[in-house]
């Protein structure tokens, strides 16, 4: 498992303090409902552009993506969100049976089957020599594209830094506004 830590600047964050007086409660407050909103966001943004770079629908992507409530330890405050890289199983991806093996999208398996596994679920298989058995279940590797991905497209980038200031200053004016 590997973990990503992202740090953001306070320096903005202090100014905006200052500009509309906010106590430091109104930006604790701020800072956990930013992040809540921000998990939620890199899920969204994670689907479409995962989606998009590995070829896989977003339907299978968004069961792998799950963020966690915001926890609070001293003056830390953090959200976690989860993303499933194991191998993604063929029949997520809406396999067909074709004459030469199973094609799902643009990928195809020759020699490929689809069968009924144990536990009365389908899979799709390939034999592993010529014999009956041995037969291996087939995946779809997507962990090294998709690190790449993220690390390079969605965190640390100025959209991501825009996104996480606009939703936090929008939510500071909100709490000083409501106290007058």
């Amino acid at each position: 498992m590997s973990f990503i830590d992202l740090e953001i600047h306070a320096d903005r964050m202090n100014q905006l303090q200052l500009d509309l007086q906010a106590t430091d409660t109104e930006v604790r407050q701020a800072l956990r409902s930013t992040l809540g909103k921000m998990g939620r966001w890199l899920r969204t943004q994670s689907a479409r552009g995962l989606s998009r770079e590995l070829d896989i629908k977003q339907k299978a992507l968004r069961r792998r993506l799950k963020s966690f409530r915001v926890k609070t330890k001293g003056n830390k405050t953090e959200i976690t969100v989860w993303y499933g890289l194991d191998p993604i199983d063929y029949m997520d991806l809406s396999p067909r049976q074709t004459n030469t093996g199973v094609s799902a999208g643009r990928r195809r398996v020759p020699g490929a089957f689809i069968a009924q596994a144990r536990g009365a679920n389908r899979k799709v298989f390939k034999r592993v020599g010529k014999e009956r058995l041995p037969i291996e279940k087939q995946t779809v590797p997507i962990q090294d594209k998709a690190n790449v991905w993220i690390e390079d497209e969605l965190l640390g980038t100025a959209a991501f830094d825009k996104r996480f200031l606009t939703v936090f200053e929008r939510e500071l004016e909100w709490r000083t506004q409501k106290r007058k």
